[in-house]
């Protein structure tokens, strides 16, 4: 994640996002692909961190970088907007594992 926050700037992000699986889990979610290019936003499995640290920037959705450009870097948990709590709640982040990764300095 750090790598991905690093990179990039605030953006606005519509609230129309779809949930979509990890391609290595079985969730309940369906996996929507159309014309090899990745649609909607995955739903990370075992550590949240570590799931979205190993994805590189171009790897991800469109709707999943747009929601990573919401974010502010190395800002925690408490002192996110409303809009980025939502951006990092659709990313499969909650408090604790938001507050887990170490601000960039």
């Amino acid at each position: 994640m750090k790598k991905l926050v690093c990179i990039l700037a605030l953006a606005v992000v519509s609230n129309g996002v779809c949930a979509e699986s990890a391609p290595a889990a079985a969730t309940t979610a369906v996996e929507a692909q159309k014309d090899g290019v990745r649609t909607g936003v995955r739903t990370p499995t075992g550590d949240v961190n570590k799931f979205w640290d190993a994805i590189d920037w171009d790897d991800l959705s469109a709707e999943e970088q747009k929601l990573w450009s919401v974010l502010s870097d190395g800002a925690s948990w408490n002192k996110l907007s409303n809009e980025e709590r939502a951006a990092a709640t659709a990313l499969g982040f909650n408090k604790k594992s938001w507050n887990s990764v170490p601000a960039s300095k």
